[in-house]
């Protein structure tokens, strides 16, 4: 079996959203360079989720939650944008959580 095999298809979804939204970070940072922060995030979980490492898994989850909780405080409406594209990434990632903690999943723990 090939690694793309083992990836779950509703994982793909995640996975080119992140894309995307790597795109538009890099858009962005020619205006606001902190985005490039953002965009260096989004290829690390790209590379996390390509390789169902368990980091990725609660970074991923971690990063979907924290941007619009922290857009939350400003009332706008690209709190709700924001919202909607985060949970293309957090709900597949939620449906796919077998698949990063079954026994031949990456851990990237040392082994001693």
């Amino acid at each position: 079996m090939n690694a793309k095999s083992l990836i779950p298809k509703v994982l793909w979804i995640a996975i080119i959203s992140l894309a995307i939204f790597s795109i538009l970070h890099f858009i962005i940072g020619l205006t606001k360079p902190m985005q490039f922060v953002a965009l260096a995030i989004n290829l690390l979980l790209i590379f996390g989720l390509l390789r169902l490492a368990r980091w990725a898994y609660f970074l991923s989850i971690f990063a979907s939650l924290l941007g619009p909780f922290v857009l939350s405080f400003e009332g706008t409406t690209i709190f709700y944008i924001t919202l909607f594209l985060n949970l293309t990434v957090l709900i597949p990632v939620l449906i796919c959580t077998k698949s990063f903690f079954r026994k031949g999943a990456k851990q990237n723990v040392p082994e001693s």
